[in-house]
């Protein structure tokens, strides 16, 4: 970017916040774009995957930063909880009308934060600060928090959270020990109303807590889709679904009386915080935990699972959950 450019995007971002902004820099997104940015960030609009991306700026502290709400059909519970003044934040997207882009406008933000090129792309040619994260393999989440950490000024914060993550599943890893191939439990994380394993990254965590995933194929795609047919044939011997409608669906489906999982009664819903655990979260560290809880129960124990729930939301948070709200975190979203 030249010199007569960036000055012309720094004093666009200018123009757009409500206070002189000081010194413009640049800093290069996770899509190898240049972004210029205020030095000081005080208003940041979240777009796209909004509960996963206000889940990152919780861990640092950056509640009162969000200046817009969250979508109805992404709405999770305690992500007011963890940011109470979310519900009073205006909505600038929905599924339905997609971007409200003069009311993102409106907001003055000095940050947006999305994960999708194209709102990056639109609304940088407007002279909106918009940063692309990536996140697709496990480890993009620590680049992911040091550029955050970068941008907010708070590098201190990104390291510790990398710290806490490496330690925590090294931890689960001796305390599982090594796990034959033969004794690791048939693990499948579906939608179930849709019959697709919706996340990739499943396939990472369902082997650190100690199970077999029957859909890692070494597949590159984000989701898989396969029949009820399939999932039979599969015989999973534990079910993870994304809420408790979809466990109440399964467990009275008779076609499914025989699979090992619902024969058992080990049809799990995933734990639900910030957003859901079984997909990619800032909680990523306690997923794997729950994990190992579910399918090794004899070495992982609830109380460990509360205990770092605890301590993971008192320290990156800095909220103290009650045991009926981590009971509530565990026992998953009733639906939508």
């Amino acid at each position: 970017m030249s010199s007569h450019l960036l000055r012309i995007v720094c004093f666009a971002v200018v123009l757009l916040v409500s206070a002189v902004a000081g010194e413009c820099r640049t800093i290069v997104d996770m899509d190898g774009r240049s972004v210029t940015l205020p030095e000081k960030i005080s208003r940041i609009v979240t777009l796209g995957p909004v509960p996963v991306l206000n889940g990152f700026l919780f861990a640092f502290g950056r509640q009162q930063s969000i200046v817009n709400g969250l979508p109805s059909e992404l709405a999770r519970k305690f992500q007011f909880v963890f940011a109470p003044d979310l519900a009073k934040r205006p909505i600038v997207q929905s599924s339905a009308s997609g971007l409200a882009t003069e009311d993102i406008i409106a907001l003055r933000p000095d940050l947006v934060l999305t994960m999708d090129r194209a709102t990056t792309d639109k609304l940088g040619s407007l002279g909106l600060p918009a940063v692309l994260l990536k996140w697709r393999e496990p480890d993009d989440i620590k680049r992911l928090m040091a550029l955050l950490g970068d941008i907010l000024d708070q590098k201190s914060i990104a390291a510790d959270y990398v710290r806490y993550f490496d330690a925590t599943l090294a931890r689960i890893a001796a305390t599982l020990g090594p796990v034959e191939a033969s004794t690791r439990p048939r693990v499948l994380y579906v939608n179930y109303r849709r019959l697709t394993q919706p996340h990739r990254i499943a396939e990472w965590w369902i082997p650190h807590g100690g199970g077999r995933s029957l859909t890692d194929d070494g597949r590159d795609q984000e989701s898989v889709t396969f029949s009820l047919e399939q999932l039979i044939a599969w015989d999973p011997q534990v079910l993870i679904v994304a809420d408790r409608g979809e466990r109440d669906l399964a467990m009275a489906e008779p076609r499914l009386r025989d699979v090992a999982a619902v024969r058992d009664k080990r049809v799990h819903v995933a734990p639900a915080g910030a957003h859901l655990w079984a997909n990619r979260t800032i909680e990523q560290p306690l997923t794997v935990l729950w994990a190992a809880s579910i399918l090794h129960p004899e070495t992982f124990s609830r109380a460990m699972l509360e205990s770092e729930m605890q301590s993971f939301y008192d320290r990156f948070f800095h909220i103290s959950l009650s045991k009926e709200q981590l009971d509530e975190i565990l026992a998953g979203s009733p639906g939508r």
